[in-house]
């Protein structure tokens, strides 16, 4: 009876490697990569060797997940050094995944993507997304992802209190009962309560099934780098690396700086004395004929006041949003109840404000993942200086920088800074996230 089995099982596993191998052909006009092809050929994109690379590792998984369906498995992440392992011991993990009928057959690993801020991660991930044939998927923002993590936690724990033995895998259940490809833009850890967390958090996600393409600016290794108790992260870093293909994009092309001089002006000057007055001007364009009011925004609780808001747009100075104690959540509010934001008097940061820097970032990180539009003024020449620390300093050198997580997306700020002053962002639809939609009036500055 045991050969019986084994043989069919060892079938099972032969059929499933040539089945691999025959339906991954990439004719199908619905493939990603044949649709990044057209693209090309209808001049949608450029032809970049580096991106038909990452593309072809993206149309692979997608036929790879044609016909996976998740099962639970065991998720080995001992990290002892193989030479302290037995022969046996490494012979019978090999095969440790579970008790399903998918024992031989191995599951399709997960792709983590990184590379310089504009080279097209984050594009070529959305076009596999948008092929994906299946309705339990997700695409966001990571950030996004860990604070409504946090949110399931803490409504789980208050609603149920027989499940706090097992309050995370609890939360696993429930975000898996809705998805289980899970593809995350910005994958980056900077909160110490998120990196204390991920890696059981994940531990949980893999066995479970879930599969993930994420994009970042950092290699995992990089990830968190001399975060407070990074010791606490550092397992998880290991696991990353067992469950996923990591590839590096290794561009140094922004293509969101390409192509975009046909700008309107959403930039100002702040040091100009007439600055206040053209915005007040513009800002009575769109709001017309409606008066601005306060308004405040629930937060989990937490109220968030908004000083001036009309028409679906909201003003703050830099101070107001990023000198204060705000988080993830009060920047996602934020864009995602208003179509445009005013940002006034915007200064020259350096690395002592590091903290301004990071809200900064994270702002502006929200509001292009909502597709809102901003207006600023600021009292730099360009956005590169904002925040350009080797420029203001020349004493600085790039390796004194490499540890600081902001330097490094900053990158991806400017970029997208610059991107959101094309008449392309402009035009694009508002994503909202609640229901009070107020009608996006950027027509009138076309």
């Amino acid at each position: 009876m045991n050969r019986i089995v084994l043989s069919y099982s060892f079938r099972r596993l032969w059929f499933s490697v040539n089945h691999n191998r025959t339906i991954y052909t990439a004719q199908n006009e619905s493939s990603p990569l044949q649709i990044y092809r057209n693209k090309i050929k209808a001049y949608e994109l450029r032809s970049d060797p580096r991106q038909e690379k990452l593309m072809s590792m993206l149309d692979k998984l997608y036929y790879d997940l044609q016909t996976y369906e998740p099962q639970t498995t065991h998720i080995e992440t001992a990290t002892l050094p193989d030479k302290n392992k037995t022969l046996f011991s490494k012979l019978t993990n090999a095969f440790k995944t579970s008790n399903t009928k998918n024992d031989f057959v191995e599951r399709p690993k997960s792709l983590y993507v990184y590379g310089g801020a504009g080279c097209g991660k984050s594009l070529l991930m959305d076009i596999f997304f948008e092929c994906m044939p299946i309705k339990e998927k997700r695409r966001v923002h990571f950030n996004s992802f860990m604070l409504e993590f946090h949110n399931r936690m803490h409504r789980v724990r208050s609603n149920n209190a027989a499940v706090s033995d097992d309050l995370l895998g609890s939360v696993v259940e429930e975000i898996l009962n809705e998805v289980w490809l899970l593809c995350f833009d910005e994958f980056m850890v900077l909160d110490i309560g998120d990196a204390m967390i991920i890696k059981r958090l994940f531990e949980h996600l893999f066995a479970k099934g879930m599969i993930m393409v994420a994009t970042s600016n950092r290699p995992p290794d990089d990830l968190y780098y001399r975060g407070i108790n990074r010791e606490y992260f550092t397992p998880f870093i290991p696991l990353l690396h067992k469950m996923c293909t990591v590839h590096n994009m290794d561009s140094s092309t922004d293509y969101r700086l390409i192509g975009t001089q046909g700008h309107v002006q959403t930039v100002f000057d702040a040091r100009r004395p007439e600055t206040a007055s053209e915005l007040d001007a513009l800002c009575t364009r769109l709001t017309s004929p409606f008066k601005p009011e306060t308004a405040t925004l629930d937060i989990n609780g937490r109220n968030i006041t908004v000083p001036w808001q009309a028409r679906g747009i909201a003003k703050f100075s830099f101070d107001e949003l990023c000198r204060h104690e705000y988080f993830s959540a009060d920047y996602i509010a934020i864009a995602s109840t208003y179509h445009t934001l005013i940002l006034t008097d915007i200064p020259k940061l350096n690395i002592e404000q590091r903290d301004r820097v990071r809200r900064f970032i994270i702002l502006v990180d929200e509001l292009y993942n909502h597709n809102t539009k901003l207006i600023l003024s600021m009292s730099v020449d360009t956005v590169k200086d904002i925040f350009n620390p080797l420029k203001n300093d020349p004493n600085l050198k790039r390796e004194d920088l490499l540890t600081m997580d902001e330097f490094h997306s900053f990158d991806r700020t400017i970029s997208r800074l610059v991107e959101m002053q094309s008449k392309e962002y402009l035009a694009k639809p508002k994503r909202f996230s609640n229901q009070n939609k107020s009608p996006d009036e950027w027509s009138q500055l076309q």
